[in-house]
């Protein structure tokens, strides 16, 4: 089994710290970030850990120190990537299909990574999305947000910058495609199935198995958008 890869603290914070910035937009553009003593609070890290990881986010771009002011978040954020919502806008089953595919060559490489990379608790955290997603499922709640969350678990697990700031922007094209698709029980069903198959790999850390597997999962979609 490959080694593992243990991600020092400083990097996981200045991930959690861009999420809140970039994603969640808990902080907007060109405001300041809180004090040092009440960021690394609640953060849960020390005020040293804090300062490496705004050290990254300001070689990143995304924070900017200025001299007797404090640390503020750049009035521009660097671009995340090609909007790809258009392509669900247009409805138009070619490039949907196209989507798809792309997630084909994307997402099994991700899963393979999070087998090596992924830390015991990122493996339960995602074992917890799945069985949320479930139970969602069984619920007939929102299945797809809850499938995003299971595989946006992975993603993060993979610890790759950039398959990490792809993700969201294929989730909202997704998103407008099952808006329209008219076999949304028949993909429900899939998912829940898949997703237990993916889940039993990366627990094992099985790289090959659970490329095998998200292999599988986008193929069982594609075929049935498109039959």
């Amino acid at each position: 089994m490959a080694e593992i890869k243990k991600v020092k603290l400083s990097e996981q914070t200045a991930d959690r710290l861009y999420e809140m910035i970039v994603e969640e937009r808990c902080y907007a553009p060109g405001s300041k970030l809180p004090n040092e003593n009440e960021l690394s609070a609640a953060l849960r890290v020390s005020r040293t850990t804090l300062r490496e990881a705004i050290s990254f986010l300001v070689a990143q771009e995304v924070l900017e120190i200025r001299r007797g002011k404090g640390t503020f978040v750049a009035e521009r954020l660097p671009a995340a990537g090609l909007d790809l919502t258009g392509l669900a806008g247009m409805r138009s089953r070619v490039r949907a299909k196209d989507l798809f595919e792309m997630r084909l060559i994307f997402e099994p490489a991700t899963v393979a990574l999070a087998c090596i990379r992924a830390s015991d608790e990122e493996l339960q955290q995602i074992r917890k999305k799945a069985e949320r997603m479930e139970r969602i499922s069984a619920e007939g709640g929102d299945w797809p947000l809850a499938d995003q969350e299971f595989h946006w678990a992975i993603i993060k697990a993979s610890h790759n910058e950039y398959m990490r700031r792809l993700y969201p922007l294929i989730n909202s094209a997704v998103n407008e495609i099952l808006k329209i698709s008219q076999n949304r029980q028949q993909m429900q069903d899939i998912a829940v199935a898949d997703n237990r198959m993916i889940l039993d790999f990366l627990l094992q850390r099985d790289e090959a198995g659970a490329r095998h597997a998200m292999s599988i999962h986008m193929k069982h979609l594609i075929n049935t958008l498109y039959p």
